[in-house]
């Protein structure tokens, strides 16, 4: 009896630590995919900032007439510019689809899926005004977020090139 005495507490101590090795694990690929996500929705921000001046001014010189919209989007060089965006969300997507499954046990993986929500907060179109477009009041939750992670000074100076592609059109 007395050698089995120590069975149980050892195995509650190994079950303790494996069960922190895989979380750990589990956070550190959530963070290396946060990582790589981070890189290319600055890409596509970038890009996106290049498209929607293009978009907007191929619809200023055509106005209605949809016929002409396509010859002015390759005039205005904004079909290149929406292939590059297309590329970048096709690499994104499946490590948006996974940060969003994976359970986040650290500020670092929450800053993972905090970057996804971002990426979603992106205006749909290219006439938006200056902000993200964050649904109902989920903005607020996401500044608490944002700020508890270190992730506002990218938001700010996102939202600063979103607010001067506007201010570009007055």
């Amino acid at each position: 009896m007395r050698g089995t005495a120590l069975v149980f507490p050892v195995f509650v101590l190994y079950a303790v630590t494996i069960g922190r090795v895989s979380m750990t694990a589990t956070d550190a690929a959530l963070i290396a995919l946060g990582e790589r996500f981070e890189k290319l929705l600055l890409e596509h921000m970038d890009a996106w900032l290049e498209w929607a001046p293009r978009v907007r001014a191929a619809h200023a010189k055509v106005r209605d007439n949809k016929a002409a919209l396509a010859v002015a989007i390759q005039h205005t060089g904004c079909d290149v510019a929406q292939a590059h965006m297309s590329e970048l969300e096709r690499d994104m997507q499946p490590l948006a689809e996974e940060i969003i499954a994976a359970p986040a046990t650290s500020l670092a993986g929450l800053r993972a899926k905090a970057l996804v929500a971002l990426w979603e907060a992106l205006p749909a179109n290219a006439s938006h005004d200056g902000a993200f477009d964050f649904p109902d009041a989920s903005r607020s939750l996401f500044d608490a977020v944002a700020e508890m992670i270190g992730l506002m000074p990218m938001v700010r100076e996102l939202e600063a090139k979103l607010a001067a592609d506007v201010e570009a059109v007055a």
